[in-house]
């Protein structure tokens, strides 16, 4: 009897060979670049060695290509449009998370319009550039009386 399982990736029955009986991902070439990425992210977790051994190939690999990352973006201008708007869309969210956790540690029952206390606050310009953020540190001082 042959036994079948369906590929963790693209879902397709494969039949399980007898020499790999936990067989999982099928022999596309996508597949396997799933089955390999998850075995490396597994590495990377559970083994220091593994991943120590990656640090330093990369911190070498950076020395020897120090411009790389300059002129990929000079030559691909798109990419830099692109994850410019990425990196806008991750500010906001993280933003939004920080506030609702802010809001959510400062909810009081008894006092439900403490929303500002007194402290240093970043100021961003809505619209700034990612790479060239124009942020300001304020100081507030809240002085009425129940908001502090």
């Amino acid at each position: 009897m042959v036994r079948e399982r369906r590929c963790k990736k693209c879902h397709d029955l494969i039949q399980i060979r007898p020499q790999n009986p936990n067989q999982k991902y099928c022999s596309k070439r996508e597949c396997q670049r799933a089955r390999k990425a998850q075995w490396q992210r597994n590495k990377l977790k559970n083994d220091k060695a593994y991943r120590d051994n990656q640090r330093e190939a990369g911190r070498k690999w950076r020395e020897r290509n120090p411009d790389y990352w300059r002129n990929y973006r000079k030559r691909n201008p798109d990419y830099v449009r692109h994850n410019r708007l990425q990196q806008r869309v991750r500010n906001h969210r993280k933003r939004r998370r920080d506030d609702a956790s802010i809001l959510i540690a400062k909810m009081d029952a008894s006092n439900p319009k403490k929303y500002i206390r007194s402290g240093c606050y970043e100021l961003v310009p809505i619209g700034a550039e990612v790479a060239n953020m124009d942020a300001s540190i304020v100081e507030i001082n809240v002085l009425s009386g129940g908001y502090g």
